[in-house]
């Protein structure tokens, strides 16, 4: 399967998981209705300077975040971390997670999300 981006879905997202500020959001992969074990979905996303993700809880699946460029906090179970350009971010099914971008710039990512 090849997937374009072109043809995609982008979004603009304001308050995700009742964070704050406006996330720009393209849905290269969009399954949110799956259930069986496999990729739900996958995000490429940019997130406004200052702008945040709130905290969610993964139940039934798993979400990596692969950082392409910006840095910001990631908080997983209320362990705080800095991440920046070549991070990766795994929340394992039952955990819980949330992302907040510094105020210097855009933060680019991808969002890949499995179900267990």
């Amino acid at each position: 399967m090849i997937i374009k981006r072109k043809t995609n879905l982008s979004k603009t997202i304001v308050d995700c998981h009742h964070g704050k500020g406006v996330l720009w959001c393209t849905e290269m992969l969009a399954d949110y209705t799956k259930t069986g074990s496999g990729f739900k979905y996958i995000h490429d996303n940019h997130l406004e300077p200052g702008a945040s993700i709130g905290e969610h809880h993964h139940e039934n699946d798993e979400e990596i975040y692969v950082i392409l460029s910006g840095h910001g906090k990631m908080n997983i179970d209320g362990g705080e971390q800095t991440v920046e350009a070549g991070d990766i971010c795994l929340t394992r099914c039952g955990h819980s997670h949330d992302l907040t971008n510094g105020l210097e710039g855009p933060m680019h990512f991808l969002v890949i999300c499995t179900n267990t």
